[in-house]
């Protein structure tokens, strides 16, 4: 009886670790979003921005590659990745791996030059900052950018990782208009009351994997912590007048699986909001 059941399951068993540490991880989605904003410039209308978030990375590996194939066909026309470049791991291990991350960074950083930006996760120290922008990629710690096409313009937000109270919203809103639209990158979604108070119109953060083991009825198991628990998971919420979008990240921390729960690349379309 042992036998026939150790048959039976065992192919199963090994078919679903292959499934959870092979396959979904490495089986990146495309998520679609169209977001809707008053007073945005027409030269904003249509444009695409691709969210990345939470790489994880340990080097430059096939998951970095695939990355870079999706979004040469994205062809999008801003990159804004939310934090957690690295995985605790790799601070760890002092340049040699970093310096393989870091050919990551510099193909993102010529392919999008002057059209990439980032802000800094819970796992990102100063030091990986510091490879980013010799990458390429800026980093906006507490400030924004002017994002301007023919003459028009948005504002781009950075906050550090509001995770470990490093971020200063009101700092890295100095100087900024009241009437261009606002859109705010964060790691995670403890930003977001503040981003209400100051009207934000859209805010991108991750921190959270989407939960990586999503079992129906049961829940998602594996997520960092966050103070809304899994209020802000993943996925698109409006919080009165601002757009909280929370991406499922890349990369995986724990554990090395995902379940019902694929990483993604966000592709949003900016539209102007007709009253």
């Amino acid at each position: 009886m042992n036998k026939i059941i150790l048959i039976i399951f065992l192919p199963l068993f090994l078919v679903f670790g292959y499934y959870i540490l092979f396959f979904e991880p490495n089986n990146i989605q495309i998520e679609k979003q169209v977001i809707a904003i008053e007073n945005l410039p027409q030269r904003f209308d249509g444009v695409k921005i691709v969210q990345l978030s939470d790489f994880h990375s340990l080097w430059f590996g096939s998951r970095e590659k695939k990355v870079l194939e999706m979004l040469e066909k994205l062809n999008p026309d801003f990159v804004f990745i939310t934090g957690d470049f690295v995985d605790p791991i790799t601070k760890a291990i002092t340049d040699r791996k970093l310096n393989s991350v870091k050919i990551f960074w510099q193909k993102l950083g010529e392919k999008y030059e002057n059209r990439i930006f980032g802000v800094l996760g819970n796992h990102d120290t100063k030091f990986v900052k510091n490879y980013l922008i010799e990458s390429g990629i800026t980093i906006l710690d507490n400030e924004n950018k002017k994002l301007i096409l023919n003459n028009e313009h948005i504002y781009l937000v950075g906050v550090d990782d509001p995770w470990t109270r490093r971020a200063n919203l009101s700092k890295a809103m100095v100087g900024i208009e009241n009437e261009p639209p606002k859109i705010l990158l964060a790691h995670a979604a403890e930003i977001i009351n503040e981003a209400v108070k100051e009207k934000i119109d859209l805010v991108l953060v991750g921190h959270t994997h989407g939960g990586q083991v999503n079992i129906p009825i049961v829940g998602r198991l594996i997520q960092p912590l966050s103070k809304y628990g899994r209020k802000y998971t993943s996925g698109l919420f409006r919080i009165e007048d601002t757009y909280l979008y929370v991406n499922r990240g890349i990369g995986t921390s724990i554990l090395p699986i995902r379940f019902n729960c694929p990483p993604e690349i966000t592709l949003i379309e900016l539209q102007k909001k007709i009253l």
